[in-house]
């Protein structure tokens, strides 16, 4: 007897992220450098990199509430928050230099939420980003677009224009 197993959960988390579209978590018009490297932890992060990033406004990829708003102090992702967009997906945005969002509140597409800084393991300002379906980082698309593994993307937002 052959037996056959379809993978329908990637396919539907593929569908639920295209649904949710999320968007460049930056000012309409800014450009940024996606870096993905096989020695990045975890794997699928995105570590968004420019010249004058530190105090750069950090805005929501799309519409959710915030989940979590935590300072680990001088260790890994430093000061991070995490958004929940429904379907089990989240975003992570680290290194953050300051909050501008509390847990609970809810956020559209575009909402500051914070600013670049160089918190936790950093080794400059940057923000290290995440796209996670059931807490799992996925592959990273952005207005539709996948970027790059690994190596590096350009990508200019169009959050807010």
């Amino acid at each position: 007897m052959l037996t056959t197993t379809f993978n329908v959960t990637a396919g539907a988390d593929q569908q639920a992220l295209a649904a949710i579209n999320l968007r460049t978590p930056f000012d309409c018009g800014q450009t940024w450098n996606a870096n993905t490297r096989t020695n990045h932890n975890p794997q699928l992060s995105v570590d968004f990199q420019r010249s004058s990033a530190l105090n750069q406004r950090v805005r929501s990829s799309a519409s959710g509430t915030v989940t979590t708003v935590r300072d680990l102090g001088n260790t890994s992702y430093g000061k991070y928050i995490i958004v929940s967009h429904g379907s089990g997906i989240t975003t992570l945005y680290a290194h953050l230099n300051s909050f501008n969002v509390s847990v609970g509140q809810s956020v559209s597409t575009g909402t500051v939420i914070g600013r670049v800084g160089s918190t936790g393991g950093s080794t400059g300002p940057h923000l290290h980003y995440e796209q996670r379906t059931n807490g799992t980082p996925v592959r990273v698309v952005l207005n539709g677009v996948s970027v790059r593994y690994y190596g590096n993307t350009s990508i200019t937002s169009s959050t807010g224009c």
